[in-house]
């Protein structure tokens, strides 16, 4: 009895590690989580505590002789690493069976035995395949991608998060556990082959979402211009977004992933940007290309500012890598490219401003469409001055000879300012051809004084234009057109003033104060009549499109009709009711229907 009494704390602890023995097994997990069973079991009896370490006294006296010192524990180990990884790999999923990190334990003891034991080598090869699969469905959970809609440009600028389309930092982390085990497991290359898989079609779906798509060089050469345009225009906001948002947060997460494979890492973001840079460049190399309009330049010129703004970033994005040269190669040829079309485009825009040939009159001698064309064109490159000066460079022409010839003191001597002054030089010459159209010498001045107002109203109303081409040439443009002014009145009111608005010694001039007038004689208004008509007639059909400028106008034919019509009344006449058709106040009221493009007639 005593003896028995003795055994029974014995009998009992071994039925306490038997069952807690049977636990571990019966979860079938590793070694990280019995020694965490096996303190939690402490917590109940301190005397379970040194079960879980092999090196204490206690265990030690109970092993056997012929018992190697941990062989035994290490078996267990791996038997049950090796359940854990067979059943996980049975299950439709990783997470029905056991949690992911319970199973990645499992391939850690897998791993650290794998060196000296064939039986744990096979478990680690056999658990690979299921590693795979969870880097894959990993890498494919990304959340919101970057979007761009036509009028939406703020996804594109620097301030989006370079983690914006890529993983969250949850996903992000256990990807970067389950590399861990695959490299240091010795799979690299089947890591890589799936990471890369994976984040290439991430990544050229959310560059799609932007609008970047392959586009051979035969489909730009075909495509509509309004097509084009838009695309251009989605191209030049979306290779911002792309490089500061989608490659940097690839370029991030491959660095987390392969922290402890650098290069490999290197290798793998490279992969995984390189079609998506290339079918960037690729759109761009075909507009440089194809051929070249003027339409095409404004849009061509945010391409290459857009370009050559990223240009240091996505170059950086490759430093370290061997395929950095390659990168900084292609980005640099498009861009070169580009820089190429652009001076061509602005050379044949010259041409173009040069070589057209209609000789239809605009109606009325308004402002020609070439006009406002032209000026719309030499303001959006004005704003884009910096670029022109890189593309253009030095044309070799002396800058304050330039300079003070053309602009004066006041202008800018740079590529892109001679460019604007050469193409408004040649927009006025041709202007002074399109004037010859109309018969009317009157006619012809009301055109070029349209034009030229335009034009320097422009000029006035834009800053970078005015800073490009000077206050001196503001001013001496504004004299011409004064000098189209007085040559206008010189053409239509000449003959008017001298013929019929004259006394009898050929002056246009009031009577002497103190005397009665005499009647004006009947010939004299008759003709004034007759040309008052006619004039009347052709001018209230021609156009001055500036309000201020037709009130200008106005004026000054007022200020030389109105005196000489008072004094021509003031000279009487023998027939004075049937000779004169209008008062003064009628003609001045007269006047305020020239110059609005509505011919009208009076009716005496």
């Amino acid at each position: 009895m005593e003896r028995q009494s003795a055994s029974s704390p014995d009998a009992g602890q071994e039925r306490v590690v038997a069952a807690a023995k049977h636990i571990v097994k019966s979860l079938a997990v590793s070694k990280n989580a019995a020694d965490d069973m096996m303190h939690f079991l402490s917590t109940f009896d301190p005397r379970l505590h040194p079960l879980s370490s092999p090196e204490t006294g206690d265990e030690a006296s109970d092993s056997g002789p012929d018992d190697a010192p941990g062989r035994g524990g290490e078996e267990e180990e791996i038997a049950a690493a090796e359940e854990v990884i067979r059943r996980c790999n049975s299950s439709s999923s990783s997470s029905e069976m056991i949690g992911l990190m319970d199973y990645l334990y499992a391939v850690d003891d897998a791993i650290t035995a794998a060196g000296h034991s064939a039986r744990a080598a096979a478990a680690v090869h056999a658990a690979m395949p299921r590693l795979e699969e969870e880097v894959r469905s990993l890498l494919s959970s990304s959340p919101r991608p970057v979007s761009l809609s036509s009028d939406d440009v703020d996804e594109a600028t620097p301030s989006a998060s370079p983690r914006h389309g890529t993983l969250s930092p949850d996903a992000t982390a256990s990807v970067r556990d389950v590399a861990d085990r695959m490299l240091r497991a010795g799979y690299g290359p089947e890591l890589a082959q799936v990471y890369v898989s994976a984040r290439r079609d991430a990544l050229a779906e959310s560059a799609a979402l932007l609008g970047v798509e392959a586009v051979a060089i035969e489909e730009v050469i075909r495509m509509e211009w309004g097509v084009l345009d838009q695309k251009m225009r989605r191209w030049s906001h979306a290779v911002r977004a792309v490089v500061r948002t989608l490659l940097a947060g690839e370029r991030l997460l491959c660095d987390e992933v392969f922290e402890s494979d650098e290069e490999l890492g290197h290798e793998c973001f490279a992969d995984v940007a390189r079609g998506c840079v290339l079918q960037l460049l690729g759109f761009a190399d075909a507009v440089a290309v194809s051929a070249r309009a003027t339409e095409k330049l404004y849009r061509t010129v945010g391409m290459y500012e857009a370009l050559t703004d990223v240009q240091p970033e996505l170059e950086a994005l490759f430093s370290g890598d061997g395929s950095c040269g390659f990168f900084a190669g292609e980005v640099s040829s498009t861009v070169e490219q580009l820089g190429s079309t652009l001076r061509h485009t602005i050379e044949e825009f010259g041409h173009a401003i040069h070589g057209e040939a209609s000789r239809t009159a605009v109606h009325g001698g308004e402002i020609h469409p070439m006009t406002r064309y032209v000026l719309n064109y030499c303001g959006l490159l004005a704003e884009s001055h910096g670029t022109l000066d890189v593309v253009l460079g030095d044309a070799g022409v002396n800058d304050a000879d330039e300079a003070s010839t053309d602009g004066g003191a006041g202008a800018a001597s740079t590529p892109s300012a001679r460019c604007i002054r050469e193409l408004l030089t040649l927009l006025l010459y041709k202007m002074n051809d399109k004037s010859r159209l109309y018969d009317d010498a009157g006619l012809q001045n009301i055109f070029l004084m349209n034009n030229l107002y335009y034009v320097v109203q422009k000029v006035r109303k834009s800053p970078p234009l005015r800073e490009l081409l000077g206050d001196v040439w503001l001013r001496r443009h504004r004299g011409q057109i004064r000098q189209y002014e007085t040559a206008y009145l010189r053409a239509s009111w000449t003959a008017v003033l001298s013929t019929h608005l004259r006394r009898d010694d050929g002056a246009a001039s009031r009577p002497p104060a103190g005397h009665r007038a005499a009647a004006p004689q009947g010939a004299s208004a008759r003709g004034f009549n007759a040309a008052f008509q006619e004039l009347y007639r052709a001018q209230t059909a021609w156009k001055v499109t500036d309000p201020q400028l037709r009130e200008e106008l106005r004026i000054a034919v007022s200020e030389r009709l109105i005196p000489a019509y008072r004094a021509f009344l003031g000279q009487g006449s023998r027939h004075p009711a049937r000779h004169v058709k209008c008062s003064l106040e009628d003609l001045e009221n007269y006047m305020l229907d020239f110059f609005e493009g509505v011919p009208k007639f009076v009716r005496w």
